[in-house]
């Protein structure tokens, strides 16, 4: 074991005594000590007296029965060789030694000498000597980290149906119909010639000249043809007026059936007119922010023919659904939360889209946030040089002023460390990062960002799920980032932020609809430890190093020259002080997660789902 690695056991074997075992002791000390002072001296001999003395049972103990057998005593000696396990151990020549020489007895040498200078007269705890370094308490100490909203125009996209119809309209209309001819009892034709322009009257056909004279009361004379008097027959719309009976050989006659100039009246249908309905779809087909998706499809068919006022109507299709995905900008703001954030603050805006005159229509919000600490309850524990008190197997520190010496060099040593570990020969650079990022619908509620906002987990816990591969990883990643479409790249992202192996360095639009920003991408570098993340951030500080941009972040390392340029002892190392005790723990919470994961299914598998 190294020298570095040896001093960091010791520091986590040193714990202090719980100040009641402390305060309990001295207090039994001075207790005894005042009953000693404050005894008669001839109560130490008063006939009886023997039996305050803690610990004596009389004369007549068991061992009383050797004095006058020193062989039956050997006897009993070997019996215990090999039934007592005590004196096994003492006889083991495998057993456990150490070399004395190892050991620093130094301070237990100069307490005995000199308790005083350590303790103080009076039992009180003010002593000279010593140098007490802190050690880390247990846990996650606090970390910055950026979140981010939005505000401006939000981009709804909806599906949107209708449904097309069939308009069908059948009239019906009184008709009169009329005989017409050149000569004879019929109506005269030509008085008919403007309403067979006009539409009024339509042509029908012939009639028997000589068949249908009886019909007015008359008898054909015997060279009558019919061929000879141009017979048609009208029907008209309306009922023609105008026409009056005349008495010479040529006029229109009255039909006595009818007592009127028409022949017949009765009812016709005009053919069946049919017609799309689309104002159901209109303001859909007629906006451009909509666009049909597919074809239409045909969604009233049964029956195909239909009877429509009396008259049966026959059509393939009755009505058509059509679908239209559609777009709206409507003003939007998901802030409050971080707003009401105590451990956030504004930091600046960032402008995600533009319009086309250049304003910005959607701003990214970042607000700096602190994640609070995590550490343990425990008393604060010291690494003493020297400054070490006992009594009958108790040992008490003595609190001195603390400096920060040792939780420096530990740094210092790790840096040295990671110097080896991490130098790409390829490239010359230290400390090199990761490019990696995540998605987050803007205003949406999936986050694949969510980080730190879900809080810190210890180094060691997220090296085992990172060891542990995907499940692992799901296990200890932000609950709803397994839920929804999360990538595992963006899930293991999750675990390194949470472990503070990431900077964030931006974000930058990564999708656009209709020119307003609908879905967003973070960008971070991320490193081997947070050791290499403080050394760049604060180093590139010193340096005046940018990140590049949220699309191309740098996560270069240093070169040598510039490593060489940093001064460490410019740099707050606090949140990486707690690294050196979480090394030691055994990374249990990834394995718990999994254990319950799988008791969950063996119960669903024994109760058949139920």
């Amino acid at each position: 074991m190294t020298g570095w690695r040896a001093f960091v056991v010791a520091v986590l074997l040193l714990a202090p005594v719980p100040g009641w075992a402390q305060a309990d002791a001295l207090k039994q000390g001075e207790d005894f000590a005042k009953s000693v002072r404050d005894a008669q001296a001839s109560g130490a001999v008063a006939e009886g007296s023997e039996n305050d003395v803690p610990g004596y049972g009389g004369t007549a103990i068991d061992a009383s029965k050797y004095l006058d057998d020193p062989d039956g005593l050997t006897d009993a000696g070997i019996s215990e060789r090999y039934s007592n396990p005590d004196y096994g151990v003492v006889i083991d020549s495998s057993r456990p030694e150490f070399d004395p020489a190892t050991i620093d007895l130094s301070t237990a040498q100069d307490i005995e000498y000199d308790p005083e200078a350590y303790v103080g007269t009076g039992l009180s705890a003010g002593g000279s000597t010593g140098n007490c370094e802190p050690l880390p308490n247990d846990g996650t100490t606090s970390s910055t980290y950026f979140e981010t909203c939005n505000e401006g125009d939000q981009i709804i996209t909806s599906t949107q149906t209708c449904t097309e119809t069939l308009n069908v309209e059948v009239e019906k209309i009184t008709t009169w119909v009329y005989y017409t001819a050149d000569r004879g009892p019929y109506a005269k034709r030509s008085l008919f010639n403007s309403y067979v322009t006009s539409g009024t009257c339509q042509s029908k056909g012939t009639f028997s000249y000589c068949g249908n004279v009886s019909l007015y009361g008359y008898k054909a004379a015997g060279d009558c043809k019919d061929s000879s008097y141009s017979t048609e027959i009208l029907e008209c719309t309306q009922e023609i007026s105008g026409l009056t009976a005349a008495s010479s050989a040529y006029f229109t006659g009255i039909v006595p059936s009818t007592g009127a100039f028409w022949m017949s009246k009765g009812e016709t249908v005009k053919p069946a007119v049919i017609t799309r309905n689309t104002s159901a779809c209109a303001s859909f087909a007629g906006n451009a922010q909509c666009a049909e998706q597919g074809s239409e499809v045909c969604s009233d068919s049964d029956p195909v023919t239909r009877n429509i006022n009396g008259v049966d109507v026959t059509q393939p299709c009755w009505a058509w659904t059509r679908t239209f995905q559609c777009t709206e900008r409507k003003a939007a703001n998901d802030c409050s939360e971080l707003q009401a954030n105590a451990q956030c603050t504004f930091d600046h805006k960032e402008c995600l889209s533009e319009n086309d005159d250049g304003s910005c229509n959607v701003y990214d919000d970042v607000y700096r946030c602190v994640t609070p600490a995590s550490g343990t309850t425990n008393p604060q524990a010291y690494l003493c040089a020297g400054d070490l008190y006992c009594i009958n197997g108790e040992c008490m520190q003595v609190e001195r002023q603390a400096s920060t010496e040792f939780k420096d060099a530990m740094v210092a040593v790790q840096t040295m460390g990671d110097v080896r570990d991490q130098f790409d020969p390829d490239n010359l650079t230290l400390f090199n990062g990761a490019k990696e990022g995540c998605h987050k619908p803007v205003f949406g509620l999936v986050n694949c960002c969510a980080g730190k906002t879900s809080g810190l987990i210890t180094t060691a816990a997220g090296a085992a799920a990172i060891a542990g591969g995907p499940t692992a990883i799901a296990a200890l990643a932000t609950p709803f980032l397994t839920m929804f479409l999360c990538s595992n790249d963006e899930k293991l992202l999750d675990v390194k932020d949470r472990m503070g192996l990431c900077h964030y360095v931006g974000t930058y639009c990564s999708d656009k609809i209709l020119g307003v920003c609908t879905s967003k991408r973070k960008s971070y570098c991320c490193f081997e430890s947070k050791l290499s993340r403080i050394l760049q951030e604060q180093g590139r500080a010193q340096l005046a190093m940018s990140w590049g941009t949220a699309k191309n972040p740098d996560c270069e390392g240093f070169t040598v020259e510039e490593f060489q340029q940093l001064d460490l002892s410019q740099m707050d190392f606090t949140e990486v002080y707690d690294e050196f005790v979480d090394a030691a723990k055994v990374p249990d919470e990834v394995e718990t997660s999994i254990e319950i994961q799988n008791k969950i299914e063996e119960y669903y598998k024994l109760h058949g789902g139920s």
